[in-house]
């Protein structure tokens, strides 16, 4: 089958996760073609692709405009074919957060008008070595407001790779 995976990213996580999940499709057999949605031409023949896979993180309490806007432009297309969304954020690595991370993705899908066959909320990272001082502070906020507890001040990564392997082997289940 031949697999289309677009996706946002603001600091990296959600480009890791598409590359992990275009190596995983591979090596089950499948054809991959994996495009960055803030990079996407106006020659991509969606046509071509038997299923497609969006991952996209949340920022501020939304995922990416080039995310957005996409899966607007080509919603009747990826309603059309298996189509699957995987939400990265930190609100889906927290219990407490996880209705929070699911209130972003209905967000995303009233939003698109896509209905996606599956969806996954995926925990991403904290990159505090890449934050400058307000962010860090401001991840730190959020972070013991939410888990009550302090963290080290080093990077975290929360994706739960076990979780996204089972995902994406459940998807190709439901393509047929």
């Amino acid at each position: 089958m031949k697999i289309l995976i677009v996706y946002g990213t603001t600091e990296g996580q959600t480009r890791k996760i598409a590359t992990w999940t275009e190596t995983h499709l591979r090596e089950r057999g499948h054809q991959v073609e994996i495009l960055n949605s803030a990079a996407l031409g106006p020659d991509l023949k969606l046509d071509e692709f038997q299923a497609i896979i969006i991952a996209a993180s949340v920022h501020q309490k939304h995922h990416q405009d080039t995310v957005v806007n996409f899966a607007f432009a080509h919603h009747d297309l990826l309603n059309e074919k298996p189509s699957a969304f995987i939400s990265v954020s930190l609100s889906a690595a927290l219990e407490e957060g996880r209705a929070e991370a699911q209130e972003y993705v209905d967000r995303f899908v009233s939003v698109t008008a896509w209905q996606p066959r599956a969806t996954l909320l995926l925990g991403g990272a904290l990159r505090y070595t890449e934050y400058d001082y307000f962010q860090e502070q401001v991840v730190k906020f959020i972070v013991m407001n939410r888990n009550n507890q302090a963290i080290s001040e080093r990077d975290h990564e929360f994706t739960d790779w076990d979780a996204l392997g089972d995902f994406v082997d459940r998807f190709l289940e439901i393509t047929g």
